[in-house]
């Protein structure tokens, strides 16, 4: 069982570090220096995805590829105004009221970095009409400091920098939950360091495939490339999903504290039933808290992952997360933990006979 303050430890070290869609090999290098088990082949495709491939001994054994995206959502400097403010292109989805009057963070081509904001205009000098507007990401800026374009310029700002949210890591006073920037998705990947380091050492009876996937955040293709080197029999995705718990969302089932959701549909994927069955029964037989869920809205590297060669059985396990997509993310370590322990008893367990029992014939 996962020692929780252990596990928190590291989620805080993968939400601190910084790596949007296409940047993300500050998370692989931190993977590859965390798992240094000898089992494990690492693997890279030309795309940054990292594979931890841990080869078993049977012939013939299922191939299985465990998946997360180490990305996160950010923006891209698309022009400088006038003014000296930065105009932006968001990489991911992000709905921009959720940053206006935040923290952000420029980091240049050189690797200079500017901390300001995502500026705002006051209220006071707003036409009434366009208090009650939201916000585009056409409209939202950020604001260095820079006096006009000619400064912004000569500090060594330029069109294609990376700017940063910027959230702080929370500790409730409830310790099972905690909050940080780049929840979607540092928690699967702490899981999938988890997962990692619980089963190296054992005997499996499966071909294992540990994927940290890229870009998943602006079109889930990292897991187009790595599955196209892997082909696995069996792929599953590892990835938060909108929690329904907080006022004003529209109906869901998945919350906080209910532990690892199943996802059975989303706009890209209806996974497997069997597979959802066979790890429902992992679940109730080892006194894991599961449930399933159809989701209301997004995708998941499950999406590509389908498209093995000749079709792979999949599923997607949620991490349920309140304000994805936003400065600060809240999940439940309980519920990640329950995800890791889920996918860890289905790699214990799992080998021909019952992907024969799976699979179509």
């Amino acid at each position: 069982m996962a020692n929780n303050l252990e596990f928190k430890k590291r989620l805080i070290k993968y939400m601190e570090i910084e790596a949007m869609s296409r940047y993300e090999e500050p998370v692989a290098q931190e993977l590859i220096n965390s798992i240094t088990n000898k089992n494990f082949e690492i693997i890279r495709d030309n795309f940054g995805s990292v594979i931890f491939h841990k080869q078993v001994r049977s012939k013939n054994a299922p191939k299985v590829m465990i998946a997360a995206h180490m990305d996160e959502v950010g923006f891209m400097v698309r022009n400088i105004d006038p003014k000296g403010q930065i105009l932006l292109s968001p990489m991911g989805g992000i709905w921009p009221t959720t940053v206006i009057g935040t923290k952000a963070k420029l980091v240049t081509d050189s690797g200079k970095e500017f901390l300001g904001l995502f500026g705002h205009t006051s209220i006071h000098i707003m036409q009434p009409k366009e208090i009650e507007k939201a916000i585009t990401n056409d409209e939202l800026y950020a604001d260095f400091g820079f006096k006009n374009y000619e400064d912004a310029i000569n500090q060594g700002a330029s069109v294609g920098d990376l700017v940063y949210m910027s959230g702080e890591t929370i500790l409730f006073a409830n310790e099972d939950l905690i909050g940080g920037k780049a929840m979607d998705n540092r928690a699967g990947i702490t899981t999938l360091e988890y997962i990692a380091k619980s089963i190296e050492n054992l005997e499996i009876d499966i071909d294992l495939y540990l994927v940290g996937t890229v870009q998943e955040e602006v079109g889930t293709r990292g897991a187009r490339t790595s599955v196209s080197i892997i082909d696995p029999d069996v792929a599953i995705a590892l990835d938060t999903c909108a929690s329904h718990d907080t006022i004003g969302t529209i109906a869901g089932n998945t919350a906080l504290f209910k532990g690892a959701a199943l996802r059975v549909k989303d706009k890209g994927t209806l996974m497997d039933p069997k597979l959802i069955k066979f790890f429902q029964n992992i679940a109730q037989k080892n006194n894991i808290r599961a449930y399933k869920f159809v989701a209301m809205g997004g995708g998941t590297d499950a999406h590509e992952m389908q498209y093995a060669k000749g079709g792979a059985a999949t599923l997607t396990i949620s991490l349920p997360q309140r304000y994805l997509h936003s400065p600060i993310g809240v999940c439940a370590i309980s519920d990640l933990v329950a995800a890791g322990n889920l996918i860890i008893e289905f790699i214990k367990c799992f080998n021909k006979q019952e992907w024969e029992n799976i699979k179509y014939k």
